[in-house]
């Protein structure tokens, strides 16, 4: 059996694997989320190899990290030593954090206007999805 040396960098990898957890995100919902394989998203936090250049921006923009910051040197916080966050200085809630973002902003709303409130909200999640997918169909 013939076996290829590993090319990768398990430092990247995982920081790509632990900001994808704090996110609550499985390897399968990162690689749908950056329309990369399963097996790549795996091979890249194992260290068997680093992403191409092409692929290193879609994984930094899902888990909220600048480039600087996904593959800097390592810092004791164990993501980076490059920043707090994205380019703007901010870093992207995780999913439950998000979630009871959005539960307490729906409920602070009357309880009349709830219901069409997350309507809404839904709506345009929906909405975005698709046109992020369509977007990533055509290039």
């Amino acid at each position: 059996m013939v076996t290829s040396p590993k090319t990768g960098d398990l430092g990247v990898g995982r920081r790509i694997a632990s900001r994808r957890e704090q996110l609550g995100l499985s390897r399968r919902a990162l690689a749908e989320a950056t329309g990369l394989s399963y097996p790549y998203i795996a091979q890249i936090e194992t260290g068997y190899r680093m992403p191409s250049s092409r692929h290193q921006g879609p994984i930094a923009r899902v888990l909220g990290l600048s480039l600087d910051e996904l593959f800097g040197e390592e810092a004791p916080d164990g993501i980076t030593s490059a920043g707090t966050g994205t380019e703007r200085g901010l870093r992207r809630p995780s999913v439950p954090q998000a979630v009871d973002a959005a539960v307490a902003a729906l409920e602070s709303l009357p309880a009349s206007v709830r219901l069409e409130a997350l309507s809404q909200l839904q709506l345009r999640v929906v909405t975005g999805v698709a046109e992020e997918q369509a977007r990533r169909r055509s290039i």
